[in-house]
């Protein structure tokens, strides 16, 4: 089974907050504020873990956001990504918008028949594709 790791070098690589999909909302605008302020705040001797769930980004790692009303009629940016190119998604047909769908998976995980499989992608595009 395929697994991002959820760490910090992985965190600076991420594309998430800039994403058209999310970047207007103002849900995950809040908690990118969230993070400056307790990254700046934090001393590095406390060892203080800021949890997946509060970090608005690497959705490949750790799953769906907790936002509602994301863009989704927007482009997702994961093709670009290092992460996504590091780990060969492409390849392993993993779907993108991690923010809404959840954290990357491979495509054998989900069906074993071909066209099956072209089905549920064509499903997907058109779902994710298609303006509101």
């Amino acid at each position: 089974m395929l697994k991002i790791d959820f760490n910090r070098e992985n965190i600076e690589k991420c594309l998430c907050t800039g994403c058209p999909v999310q970047k207007e909302n103002s849900c995950i605008k809040d908690q990118v504020q969230e993070m400056e302020e307790i990254s700046k705040d934090i001393d590095i001797d406390t060892g203080v873990m800021i949890g997946p769930d509060e970090v608005p980004k690497l959705y490949c790692a750790t799953g769906k956001t907790k936002c509602n009303n994301l863009h989704t009629h927007e482009e997702c940016q994961c093709p670009q990504c290092e992460v996504w190119k590091e780990n060969d998604l492409e390849v392993r047909d993993a779907f993108a918008y991690f923010c809404v769908n959840g954290r990357a998976v491979e495509c054998c995980k989900i069906t074993n028949d071909e066209e099956d499989f072209d089905n549920k992608s064509r499903e997907m595009r058109r779902i994710y594709y298609t303006p509101i």
